[in-house]
């Protein structure tokens, strides 16, 4: 303790743990604001998630066979990896422009 730690009165360290106890109580409150801010903040980045983890065990089905037809016809498996990934591409950025349109 410090010299005026132990020169306190009872009354003293009755209101320095009032303030201390006011100054928890607001800072567990700007700690639940933050934490609803961060997952208003992170919603569409979970959502994207659980899209993906809804589509996990198919897309490991997938991509066993796409690895499996690899081996045996390595060059045109990658010509069709190549055409799906521009679909996608293409489909993605039409689907931006479409909404782009339409709001």
């Amino acid at each position: 303790m410090t010299r005026n730690a132990s020169r306190m009165t009872h009354g003293d360290r009755l209101a320095r743990r009032d303030q201390l106890e006011a100054q928890i109580l607001q800072q567990r409150l700007d700690m639940g604001m933050a934490l609803r801010d961060w997952r208003e903040a992170t919603a569409p980045i979970d959502h994207g998630w659980q899209k993906l983890m809804q589509w996990r065990a198919p897309t490991i089905a997938a991509l066993g066979l796409v690895s499996l037809r690899g081996v045996t016809r390595p060059r045109s498996t990658g010509r069709v990896i190549r055409r799906l990934m521009t679909g996608l591409l293409l489909a993605n950025r039409l689907r931006a422009v479409y909404r782009a349109i339409n709001h």
